[in-house]
């Protein structure tokens, strides 16, 4: 049952803002997730001023784990460990939004941050029943994540400004730009799923308060 937000009942959940999602020709480089870091940057400032738990949801796989599934199936660069591997610089985070004393670093070896990972248990602890949701992409691992928070009763916020993803080509339906997916996914959350909301209307909203 969702409750008012606020830093006592709230967390932010960044999703895979690491530098294989980020970098220039990186393996699941997403442009549209370094043109929103300015907003990203901002609203993990506010987090932090205010006392909100912030959670970096990080996929990682490590040598040897046989963890990979249909992932390795998927996506080569995955399979032959040319992304988002463990020991390479590409699965540190962003180095502006990096993780500071206090936040809280949950690696996840699917797109979804709930399968296989802690992640349930340490909200449950946090006593947190309402979640935002940043990062990259918004179509599937930011998507994925917030799915499957919901079906645990979670109330949750889509973040419109710091959630990106870059389109899709044609695979038999015809191409998605990154613009017309972003406005579908954000559409279809809100009428089924959850909440949308910008990172602006939370900061001079219901999380504008002092810091406790």
């Amino acid at each position: 049952m969702s409750s008012e937000l606020s830093p006592d009942n709230t967390a932010l959940i960044v999703v895979d803002m690491s530098l294989d999602f980020l970098q220039i020709g990186a393996p699941f480089e997403t442009e549209e997730g370094r043109d929103m870091l300015p907003n990203l940057i901002r609203f993990i400032r506010h987090c932090r001023e205010i006392n909100l738990p912030i959670i970096y949801l990080n996929h990682v796989h490590y040598p040897g784990a046989r963890d990979m599934g249909t992932l390795a199936d998927r996506f080569s660069v995955i399979r032959d460990g040319k992304a988002v591997r463990a020991g390479t610089e590409g699965v540190s985070i962003w180095p502006e939004i990096a993780p500071q004393t206090g936040d809280i670093v949950i690696e996840k070896i699917r797109q979804s941050g709930f399968m296989y990972t802690r992640l349930d248990a340490t909200l449950k602890e946090l006593k947190v029943v309402n979640l935002l949701i940043a990062g990259v992409s918004t179509g599937a691992c930011v998507e994925s994540t917030a799915r499957d928070a919901v079906s645990r009763d979670y109330s949750v916020y889509m973040l419109s400004d710091v959630t990106a993803a870059s389109g899709i080509p044609d695979l038999g339906w015809g191409e998605v730009d990154s613009d017309t997916l972003q406005r579908v996914f954000l559409t279809n959350f809100a009428y089924h799923l959850g909440k949308v909301a910008s990172t602006e209307e939370l900061m001079t909203g219901p999380l504008a308060g002092s810091p406790s």
